[in-house]
């Protein structure tokens, strides 16, 4: 389950990271993409493991908090 918990996070990290616009710093977005190769490799290790089903729930509901948060500040700020 923790394995499933972590990747999750991965996945929704990756995703947020395209949410994001403009430029950011070249040192920054440099270790960032290292960082997502070496995730990848690890997310194969683990969905060839199985449990893809689940980790697919955890990655959803992650994703749906982030929505929700930036749902609601939009909303606070009057946007």
């Amino acid at each position: 389950m923790e394995w499933n918990i972590l990747i999750a996070l991965f996945k929704s990290t990756v995703e947020q990271k395209n949410m994001l616009t403009g430029i950011p710093k070249q040192q920054s977005k440099l270790i960032f993409n290292r960082w997502k190769k070496e995730g990848e490799k690890l997310l194969k290790l683990i969905e060839e493991d199985g449990g893809n089903e689940y980790l697919e729930e955890v990655t959803e509901v992650i994703e749906n908090a982030v929505h929700e948060l930036r749902t609601n500040k939009n909303n606070k700020n009057g946007l």
